[in-house]
């Protein structure tokens, strides 16, 4: 795409929360912006960590999406910055700027659906969708639906000395299995389920993030007397050098929320067995995946699992070297471009 346009993403979080989709919002308006104009109608707290390429515009998300004065700051923005381009992304955004579509009907809307939960009528009348996995389009026409995986930064890969390191400072040997499960620590995520799966395997399980439920998790592993398996390591920056360190990531999401950190594990090499949920079945095979919300299937899977460990890293190859090909930030803006001129196009 040669012509220079004008972009304007609206991200409806609050408060400042970095997780998988404000992550990929600022990843993919930055990369954008090397080429265009990119604005980012977004809560303030997040005009910190904005990159600085991104022209930022702060709105206050937290009010209801009812709020007439909300809308008011939102048109009066897209008023002064006259994009040919508006990009919601996720539900509330979506519904936002849906509402303004019949005021500004000379503006290619596109919207990013990040998961299937909860598609909703706004969804249908957007010119253009892009969903993060195969699954989240389901419903919706295949004429104006793209699918694009996020893209990720590349990790810089651990030295086997490095490695060794890492351990050690975690008080593992050498041939001890190592599991890791990453995200935000909510009832939706699992981790439950997963921490009565691991009763009766010898591996020991890191859980990396914060959350409402660590209290409730860290008197569930007394309960279950896993005390010596399993490692709280709370928020860390370090997570693809934890993931190189572990022999295996388990996501055991009850809800169908797409998860970035398989993503994130298949790009440097870790395995993953997750549930079927949410688009994993884009990445995994069938035998890698089980139900949500079973602890005896995801048991049962985790010990198979671990009795490959020797094999496992091979058997993944085809995986890793897919997600490598594809997971690439400019790969996802590439085809995000590609997608706004096909639909420039298809409205001229």
């Amino acid at each position: 795409m040669d012509k220079r346009l004008r972009i304007a993403h609206v991200m409806a979080s609050v408060g400042g929360v970095m997780g998988g989709l404000e992550k990929h919002t600022f990843e993919l308006c930055a990369a954008l912006a090397e080429k265009h104009e990119v604005h980012l109608l977004a809560d303030k707290p997040y005009s910190v960590t904005c990159p600085k390429n991104i022209i930022f515009h702060a709105i206050d998300f937290s009010q209801s999406r009812w709020n007439p004065f909300l809308y008011w700051q939102i048109v009066q923005v897209i008023n002064d910055i006259q994009p040919q381009i508006i990009h919601a992304q996720a539900g509330k955004a979506v519904e936002l700027v849906s509402i303004m579509k019949w005021f500004f009907q000379h503006i290619i809307f596109v919207a990013t659906i990040h998961s299937h939960k909860s598609i909703n009528k706004a969804y249908l009348s957007m010119d253009g969708v892009i969903a993060t996995n195969k699954a989240a389009v389901l419903g919706l026409s295949p004429k104006k639906t793209r699918v694009i995986y996020h893209g990720l930064k590349p990790s810089t890969l651990l030295l086997p000395h490095e490695t060794k390191s890492f351990r050690q400072r975690l008080s593992l040997t050498p041939d001890e299995p190592l599991i890791i499960a990453i995200g935000e620590l909510v009832p939706f995520n699992g981790f439950d389920v997963l921490l009565r799966a691991c009763v009766g395997t010898e591996a020991k399980l890191l859980i990396v993030g914060e959350g409402g439920e660590r209290k409730k998790l860290e008197k569930l592993v007394a309960v279950l007397a896993l005390q010596q398996q399993v490692f709280f390591l709370g928020a860390r920056q370090d997570v693809p050098q934890l993931l190189q360190l572990a022999d295996l990531c388990v996501i055991p999401s009850v809800i169908a929320t797409f998860p970035t950190v398989m993503l994130e594990a298949l790009q440097v090499g870790c395995p993953v067995i997750a549930t079927d949920i949410g688009g994993t079945n884009d990445w995994l095979p069938e035998a890698l995946l089980c139900p949500p919300d079973n602890v005896e299937a995801l048991h049962t899977l985790l010990c198979d699992t671990l009795r490959r460990l020797s094999v496992l890293r091979t058997n993944y190859l085809p995986i890793f070297l897919r997600a490598q090909q594809e997971l690439t930030i400019d790969g996802m803006t590439q085809r995000t471009q590609e997608f706004y001129q096909a639909l420039l196009e298809q409205h001229r």
